[in-house]
């Protein structure tokens, strides 16, 4: 499995890149109102609203700073099956390296609930391996508060019959 790779708060993370859609410079957020702390916001992606997660406040407890290497991810979710539907966000990621390798296999992992899967041993840029916690997208993507915004940016998934928002998404 190959792995994008960053740096927050020390640690390195890594994300499958079969989860990744396409990987664009910073791409500052629309800010909303009366949202969690790790939604940072809206992006416009190609046409469509984005909702965009801040992994430095989910994981750190602090905002992504602007840095060199903070980068946009445009993310999908992997459905488990034909009638799923993959969801498409954002995550916001400071310090974005590179590619790793790692032979360790993600669907053999039991989801814990948490979206910091695994850690695992990588082939890096340098010759010795390096430790990387995998996030889990699909598990990310299950995030309450993305899943309420993401159903106001994209109303054919949250409206049923009568055209209201169906209150038990």
């Amino acid at each position: 499995m190959q792995l994008l790779t960053f740096t927050t708060g020390g640690q390195q993370y890594g994300i499958d890149t079969r989860n990744i859609v396409e990987v664009l410079p910073f791409i500052s957020a629309q800010e909303l109102p009366q949202q969690a702390e790790e939604i940072r916001g809206l992006i416009r992606y190609r046409g469509k609203l984005l909702p965009v997660i801040d992994l430095c406040q989910h994981i750190l407890g602090r905002p992504c700073q602007l840095r060199l290497g903070t980068r946009t991810i445009v993310v999908k979710t992997i459905p488990d099956n034909t009638e799923d539907m993959s969801l498409l966000f954002a995550i916001t990621a400071e310090d974005v390296v590179g590619i790793s390798t790692t032979t360790f296999d993600s669907t053999s992992c039991d989801p814990s609930g948490s979206f910091l899967g695994p850690i695992v041993d990588a082939e890096g840029n340098a010759s010795d391996p390096i430790s990387i916690q995998i996030i889990a997208v699909e598990v990310l993507g299950e995030n309450k508060n993305l899943r309420a915004l993401m159903s106001y940016t994209r109303p054919e998934l949250s409206r049923h019959k009568a055209g209201e928002p169906d209150p038990t998404r």
